[in-house]
């Protein structure tokens, strides 16, 4: 007599499109509906922003910068073992405009392009020249530092012009993948070189006697000239002229949009910020 009593009820309460008999599995389908049309509701509201990659990034909390360090002034550990550079205090600025954190992910260069395009970070810092091929895989900023290749030579060397590299009787070693690895087997026509993943490790091997020369940018050979005091020298000639830009994927104008702000709002920061770290890097 209960069940058909409790039966009744439920029959009732059903009528009037409540419920409370049973599992309560009704109540977790309706609920996980309306979870289901929230998301469905902001991922159409982030398509149809002008925004989206902003608003994405906004609503993570973190915008994230892909680096290579080994690259001073403009990518290096720091005292603390921590990235630091030009390129690190830019990313800060971008993480402070939009009032999010900030992280910093390290790996090889040869690596951020692909780690970019795979969705690992938001943006590449790492004094990147801008190049045709490069522009087909990403969209570049603003130019934010211009520099060149040069050659990075031990102290006591007599190479006097690149155009002696060309005799192929000197070891020269470049960063891999970088516009003076490029240079260097195209212009100089070497195809035995010595590549390292770093200009660090470039100044290394010329001042243990590994390398005859390296072909690096001016800038961080003028910092590593710096850090092996009385061991390296620079020939001040460059060889090539290149702008340096931050890369984002292809298709987020927006966060391009807004690092162009960043970098127009602060030149006078980011000079300041390569004064600075030409002169901590010098002594790390």
């Amino acid at each position: 007599m209960k069940m058909k009593k409790f039966a009744l009820v439920c029959a009732f309460l059903m009528m009037f499109g409540l419920t409370g008999c049973g599992s309560g599995q009704s109540s977790s389908a309706e609920a996980s509906s309306a979870a289901a049309a929230s998301s469905t509701e902001s991922s159409s509201a982030q398509a149809t922003s002008e925004t989206p990659t902003l608003d994405a990034i906004k609503e993570k909390g973190v915008f994230t910068l892909m680096t290579a360090t080994g690259f001073p002034p403009f990518e290096y550990l720091g005292s603390d073992g921590q990235p630091a550079g030009v390129d690190i205090d830019v990313g800060q600025m971008i993480a402070d405009e939009l009032g999010v954190e900030y992280e910093v992910l390290d790996m090889d260069f040869n690596l951020l392009v692909e780690a970019l395009k795979s969705g690992k970070g938001d943006m590449i810092g790492a004094a990147m020249t801008v190049t045709a091929e490069r522009a087909e895989q990403v969209d570049f900023t603003d130019t934010y530092a211009t520099a060149g290749q040069v050659l990075l030579l031990p102290v006591d060397s007599e190479i006097t012009d690149v155009e002696q590299l060309k005799s192929g009787e000197y070891t020269v070693t470049v960063q891999a993948t970088t516009t003076g690895d490029i240079y260097a087997q195209e212009e100089l026509g070497l195809t035995d070189l010595l590549q390292f993943k770093n200009a660090v490790e470039c100044a290394s091997a010329l001042a243990s006697g590994k390398a005859d020369a390296a072909v690096l940018d001016n800038v961080a050979a003028a910092s590593l000239v710096k850090t092996y005091d009385g061991q390296l020298k620079m020939l001040e000639e460059m060889v090539t002229q290149e702008d340096y830009a931050l890369a984002v994927a292809k298709g987020h104008e927006d966060l391009v949009e807004l690092a162009n702000k960043v970098i127009a709002e602060n030149k006078d920061a980011i000079a300041q910020s390569m004064t600075e770290h030409e002169a901590a890097a010098s002594e790390e």
